[in-house]
């Protein structure tokens, strides 16, 4: 597919002719119109909305906009882009468009990290902003998932379908982007272990290989990595209990989400939600193979 960048589930290149008449009809869908602009709600003629993808994808100087491709089908999923970025500053802002067909299953989570990987470590960006709508909670939980944190929020900046919406800004620093935790395990059960990661704690699945030769897992939370291969031998929980054992710091935008998730999950909860003397929320949980996580607020 000549891909200009490959993430793990989603490959970036340059837009083709043959993009526009999908990415159009995307665009001009009320549910991404509400999501995209806070200007007045009015269709636009799809020479114009063409064009303006085009004027996105020139990739002149800093700038660089692509088309989002699926790697396991190869179709089009959207539009990702940096721009705005200046010599002085290197301060870049983000802009995203996921096709309604395509949300909810990480690909957008994917495609944002893989541009944001470039925009730090080749076009050597300082800062990726972006804002996003209030009401789009699910929006939000994927920038976090990268590593954005929430810089403000506009309180009913805009009006849209009726009521007033809040505008919120959000921003990822490079050194943030550089200090990302790097953890490999050593599991009883790769399926318990992604399991337990994606489905109690919230991460994404970032590398499956547990059917390959050599089997590995990797799962992600913003700037948290944690992999796995197989135990050689049956793993003793009690073995790897704090203090003997290792402890695994997850830091979080919201720890109170965090703990409504684990907890609705049915996991046994370690230690609950709690108000720390150095001045942090944590709660702990231990996972399959009996590492201790702390999830706690930055």
């Amino acid at each position: 597919m000549d891909f200009t960048l490959t993430g793990q589930l989603v490959g970036l290149r340059v837009l083709r002719e043959s993009d526009l008449d999908s990415l159009v009809a995307w665009w001009s869908d009320p549910r991404t119109m509400a999501r995209q602009t806070h200007g007045p709600f009015v269709a636009k003629q799809a020479a114009e909305v063409a064009a303006m993808f085009r004027t996105w994808s020139t990739n002149d100087g800093a700038d660089a906009g692509l088309a989002a491709v699926e790697l396991a089908t190869g179709e089009l999923i959207g539009h990702v882009a940096l721009f705005g970025a200046t010599v002085k500053d290197r301060c870049a802002t983000l802009g995203v468009m996921i096709g309604a067909p395509h949300q909810g299953r990480g690909l957008g989570t994917d495609a944002v990290r893989t541009i944001v990987d470039f925009g730090f470590t080749e076009l050597g960006l300082h800062r990726i902003h972006l804002s996003v709508n209030g009401d789009n909670p699910a929006a939000i939980a994927a920038y976090r998932k990268v590593g954005f944190v929430e810089e403000g929020r506009l309180r009913e900046a805009f009006f849209r379908g009726g009521r007033w919406h809040d505008d919120v800004k959000m921003g990822l620093l490079a050194r943030e982007h550089q200090a990302a935790l790097r953890v490999e395990v050593f599991a009883a059960d790769l399926d318990a272990f992604v399991d337990f990661y994606t489905r109690v704690l919230g991460f994404d699945l970032a590398d499956d290989r547990r059917k390959s030769e050599n089997p590995y897992a990797a799962v992600a939370s913003g700037l948290a990595r944690i992999g796995a291969v197989p135990s050689w031998s049956a793993v003793d929980p009690a073995a790897r209990s704090v203090p003997s054992g290792t402890e695994i710091v997850l830091e979080v935008g919201d720890v109170e989400a965090a703990y409504r998730r684990a907890s609705d999950s049915g996991w046994p909860i370690a230690d609950p939600l709690t108000e720390r003397p150095w001045g942090l929320r944590d709660f702990r949980v231990s996972d399959p193979d009996g590492y201790y996580v702390r999830v706690t607020s930055r």
